[in-house]
């Protein structure tokens, strides 16, 4: 079972001068926030936005380099976006770059589906970007698509 022919092909990427912007206006009719890859122009994988890439844009930058010290003894504090006064004109100063996450989780096309779940369950993902040996994008591949696929197999559905 091969994550290629299992992950969904289907996506939305962008590129790293995206605005924060046009990235909320991609995503303003999803019910839900996928993660989304970051692309070259070459279609190589170089990060990924998620949900939790919009809370550091409402963290003070000195307390990002705190938290950077392994050997800070300060404690990280959940951050309130209620209680967050966002300045105007940020959604076209932030741009994805900024909040992107560059430690990507990421499969290979060819490789079996079994390591994909392997490798979210190790790293708290619930889907992962596809890539082909160039390191290009071809797709996603989540929980649910694994899921569906036993599910499948075992005549369930």
């Amino acid at each position: 079972m091969q994550v290629k022919n299992n992950m969904q092909t289907n996506i939305i990427s962008v590129k790293r001068g995206t605005t924060l912007a046009q990235l909320l206006d991609l995503f303003r009719d999803f019910h839900s926030f996928p993660i989304v890859p970051v692309l070259d122009d070459n279609n190589v994988l170089l990060g990924i936005v998620h949900i939790q890439s919009f809370f550091e844009i409402f963290k003070p930058h000195h307390q990002d380099m705190l938290m950077r010290n392994p050997l800070s003894m300060i404690s990280r504090e959940p951050t309130n976006i209620f209680d967050v006064d966002i300045e105007e004109g940020m959604g076209l100063l932030v741009i994805v770059a900024d909040i992107m996450d560059t430690k990507v989780v990421k499969v290979e096309q060819d490789e079996d589906i079994k390591k994909a779940y392997d490798l979210m369950q190790l790293h708290n993902r619930e889907a992962i970007p596809v890539v082909d040996k160039d390191k290009k994008l071809v797709g996603i591949i989540s929980i649910f698509d694994i899921v569906m696929k036993i599910f499948r197999e075992r005549g369930l559905i």
